[in-house]
């Protein structure tokens, strides 16, 4: 299992070899932020932004309590953001299922740390799990990164990893996802 976003790190550009891509507008985090800016200079978006995907986009956000944008939901509906002088973690994913306006951004109680870990899966997930590979032998999925966060204080995210195949399996408590993403 993957503890932190350096193991992550190890797994996605030792083990898979994923491309880095740099990133825009790190001037947009501050200093105080520093597992953001660590993520950004050292991370990058690991997946291309694109239109079937929640994506990293940093961005100024223009409500009163000093935040940065810096994950964007798929179709644009809702961002997660950390305030300028902390790294409290902001949603305004809420609004979807309530009457509040999309402008109201809710406290998240838990860290950023988790929150890139889920959301980097997730999005490694998505971006290879379309492909038809076939695994040579039955999948030894092993816990990965389980009962985890991501834009909602609700533990959503559970990922299962099978290092022989490069086979990853993303379980969410609202969804069962059939499909294996292979790595390649």
């Amino acid at each position: 299992m993957i503890k932190n976003l350096n193991e992550l790190h190890n797994l996605f550009f030792n083990e898979w070899k994923l491309p880095f891509i740099q990133l825009e507008k790190e001037n947009l985090i501050s200093k105080p932020n520093s597992i953001l800016l660590n993520y950004v200079k050292n991370f990058g978006a690991v997946i291309e932004k694109n239109n079937n995907q929640d994506h990293f986009e940093i961005s100024q956000n223009s409500t009163e309590l000093e935040l940065t944008n810096f994950i964007v939901e798929n179709s644009g509906n809702w961002n997660i953001a950390v305030n300028k002088k902390t790294d409290n973690l902001y949603s305004n994913e809420h609004w979807l299922y309530t009457e509040n306006d999309f402008s109201d951004f809710k406290k998240l109680n838990f860290g950023i740390e988790e929150c890139l870990i889920s959301f980097s899966l997730q999005e490694v997930y998505f971006e290879y799990c379309e492909n038809n590979i076939k695994p040579n032998s039955k999948l030894n999925l092993k816990p990965l990164w389980i009962d985890k966060r991501y834009s909602s204080n609700e533990k959503t995210h559970s990922f299962y990893y099978d290092s022989e195949n490069k086979a990853l399996k993303f379980s969410h408590s609202d969804n069962s996802f059939k499909k294996i993403a292979f790595i390649r």
